[in-house]
């Protein structure tokens, strides 16, 4: 029942990224009210994808693994762009993280890697002493999973053994994908083929392109230029989400900054003010509310949102709110194979080893993930040639030669929650239109230094086995994106931000959504995880409203 007498909506979602459109598009499909605020614009891909077609150089030297993600998305004054200097980072190791305030969300220009976490995952304070706990456990989830799967789109491969030992299907499902993965390039074939006496397993990565029609989505057509944007709209974004969410009456405000989030002396939440690009400010009430705008903003806006009777910001009693950042902080090789692969064909990223992902050594190292991308660098390979003197013909042949056998293969480290490791509301910097920007602390520990040491060895071996010479190798911190932890979940109100179903303990109308709830990392992509959470924070939200 929609009570508009007394509220603006039943539920009002703040962030349009995928978790806030798939609870907007559940509840509105059920007849209930649903506003959504987002910071942004709304984007066109057909825009996107001439602004990235028109742009002088495709890939950045400094960032191979941006691809250039980001540059052809909007950077107006009221929500300065990642890319820039937005993010203030203040602590030893930098976190660069990338994401985009437009409608949709950063999805837009991810990878597409949707992988689940494995049992294990969920208890590593308890079988490795690390880390956390989760109050909940695979088992609650993998119905939820399903369902995330089914809405964002899922290929992969059946039977396969995620852990990456080579054995039985894991994690365990109770259905299969709701695609088939797409066919592997012959460079992913070959590289497996000359690593198998290694002892390394592949794994095919579960992802959000479409290997069949799906909903309105065409057959994902290799054009490998996922990160910034897929030009067909084979891959899932959350702006697809958003128009289903629409089309049953849920009411989208773009370019709507929410700065304060009200709540009443018995705890509930009783409204949201948002600015305008014009500097108006505006207010809007609800009987429900889910943050749903990421790793960094959802915590800076809960912290911002200070008042007489919570002097620490909202839902956060326990000190936690912004707190306990993690990421998937890695390591690379750059190789020239001995032989022509010709990556470069297909989605960006596929061919994945994980047989380091789960086992007794994580109680001394993290569990990692190693990846091989599969883009080729043409404009910085040629740019080097170039500065080397090569030219006319001989420049010809050799960026040929070097497109079909430079390779980059990416280590993803598993992070601890540290409570060290945080976003605060910057107290001197602010964005064009009086809102604090972020201030990131974060740093790396002797777990991570372990892994890292460890990790080099291994590249090197894999190396080895490919009979390749080894241009490269960056142990500096490298930045995946995958942002996690800020809110974090817990059943002690007293160490964590949300309980077990992402409501905040502190106001019984609030959930939370996306990574931010997670309390630990894994060493797999986290999206399809914030996603299941997701469903299941809209399954409650059903009983309640």
């Amino acid at each position: 029942m929609n009570n508009s007498s007394q509220f603006d909506a039943d539920l009002i979602v703040i962030g349009s990224g995928v978790m806030g459109g798939l609870i907007a598009t559940r509840l509105a499909k059920a007849g209930k009210s649903v506003i959504i605020l987002e910071a942004g614009p709304r984007v066109k891909r057909a825009d996107i994808v001439e602004t990235y077609r028109n742009a002088p150089v495709k890939l950045s030297l400094a960032n191979m693994k941006a691809q250039g993600s980001g540059s052809p998305f909007p950077n107006p004054p009221h929500i300065p762009s990642t890319y820039g200097d937005y993010l203030q980072q203040v602590g030893p190791v930098k976190y660069p993280t990338k994401y985009l305030r437009v409608v949709g969300g950063t999805t837009w220009h991810f990878g597409s890697a949707l992988w689940r976490m494995i049992p294990n995952d969920f208890k590593l304070r308890t079988l490795y002493g690390r880390g956390r706990d989760w109050p909940i456990g695979y088992d609650e989830l993998e119905h939820y999973y399903n369902e995330a799967e089914a809405e964002l789109g899922v290929s992969g491969v059946d039977g396969q053994d995620e852990s990456g030992h080579g054995g039985a299907a894991h994690p365990p499902r109770s259905k299969p994908f709701p695609m088939k993965g797409l066919n592997e390039p012959y460079f992913m074939q070959r590289v497996a083929e000359m690593l198998k006496p290694g002892g390394y397993n592949p794994v095919i990565e579960p992802h959000g392109r479409a290997s069949r029609p799906y909903g309105n989505r065409p057959v994902c057509a290799g054009n490998n230029n996922c990160n910034p944007v897929c030009p067909i709209g084979a891959k899932y974004d959350g702006s697809m989400h958003i128009d289903a969410a629409e089309r049953h009456g849920a009411k989208l405000l773009d370019n709507a900054v929410v700065h304060k989030i009200e709540a009443g002396d018995d705890g509930k939440i009783t409204a949201v003010q948002y600015t305008r690009p014009d500097g108006s400010t505006h207010r809007l009430t609800a009987r429900h509310f889910v943050l749903a705008a990421y790793g960094i903003e959802s915590p800076k806006l809960l912290l911002m949102s200070t008042s007489e009777k919570y002097p620490n910001g909202i839902a956060n009693s326990s000190d936690q709110v912004g707190r306990n950042l993690m990421g998937h902080t890695g390591i690379s090789m750059n190789i020239m194979m001995g032989e022509d692969v010709w990556p470069g064909q297909g989605p960006t990223e596929l061919l994945v080893y994980l047989n380091w992902r789960d086992g007794p050594f994580r109680k001394d190292i993290p569990s990692y993930k190693t990846k091989f991308r599969n883009t080729v660098p043409t404009s910085q390979i040629a740019s080097g040639l170039i500065e080397k003197g090569v030219f006319g013909s001989r420049l010809d042949a050799e960026i040929r030669r070097q497109s079909a056998r430079s390779l980059n293969v990416a280590v993803d480290f598993e992070t601890e929650a540290l409570p060290q490791n945080r976003i605060v509301p910057s107290k001197t910097k602010r964005d064009a239109i009086g809102i604090p920007l972020p201030e990131i602390y974060y740093s790396v520990n002797d777990y991570w230094n372990a892994g890292r040491d460890f990790g080099v060895t291994d590249l090197k071996r894999m190396a080895a086995l490919m009979n390749a010479e080894i241009l490269k190798m960056d142990t500096s911190h490298q930045d995946r994106q995958h942002i996690m932890g800020t809110t974090i979940m817990g059943d002690d109100p007293k160490d964590s931000v949300v309980d077990r179903d992402c409501r905040t303990h502190d106001h019984p109308n609030l959930f939370i959504a996306g990574t931010s709830v997670m309390p630990s990392a894994s060493c797999m992509n986290p999206t399809l995880t914030g996603a299941a959470l997701s469903v299941r924070i809209a399954d409650q939200l059903l009983k309640e409203i």
